[in-house]
């Protein structure tokens, strides 16, 4: 129990010290309505904003997947469709517990994005889904810091704390690989 508060306690004080670079913008609507709601309806409304989102995320890396060619890339992308897919389940299951539903779900439809990446092969592709990868990342980090600091379910705030983390370091560690591999 000491090592789990130990690690929420560090996961909320990344998220707090995170870049200005993973807030979204103060026009963002997403951000600004969720910044006005509080309580339950702050733990729904944000679950239901977010899972959509890693849906998405999930069919952009399971399309760069087939079409990219670093090794390092392919990796990342397997590993973080496994992530996203987890986080969907356990935010799914929170949503059951306060008797909620998703707004709508993207698991499987091929958005715009998806379909832009499936037109894409090699370089191209990796540079525009790095591009992509990296607004999802970034928008789900300012939303999750918010979670963090602003949801009444205490394993949410943590949840979301770590999100926040992991999105800005993955939104760092994308930038790089292209910035190394076409510049």
């Amino acid at each position: 129990m000491r090592v789990f508060r130990a690690a929420a306690v560090l996961a909320l004080a990344v998220a707090a010290a995170a870049p200005a670079s993973f807030a979204a913008p103060a026009a963002d609507p997403a951000v600004a309505k969720l910044s006005a709601l509080h309580g339950k309806a702050f733990d729904v409304a944000f679950l239901q904003m977010v899972i959509p989102v890693n849906d998405e995320a999930a069919e952009m890396a399971s399309t760069a997947t087939l079409y990219a060619d670093h090794p390092d890339l392919l990796h990342w992308n397997q590993d973080y469709i496994e992530r996203e897919h987890r986080q969907v389940q356990a935010m799914l299951a929170w949503l059951a517990e306060m008797g909620a539903q998703p707004a709508e779900r993207y698991e499987g439809v091929a958005t715009p994005s998806v379909k832009q990446l499936r037109t894409l092969r090699g370089a191209a592709l990796e540079r525009t889904y790095v591009s992509l990868m990296t607004q999802h990342l970034d928008r789900t980090a300012a939303l999750a810091a918010l979670a963090a600091k602003q949801a009444d379910r205490s394993e949410l705030r943590t949840f979301a704390a770590s999100e926040a983390a992991a999105d800005g370091h993955d939104a760092t560690m994308l930038q790089g690989w292209v910035k190394t591999w076409y510049h």
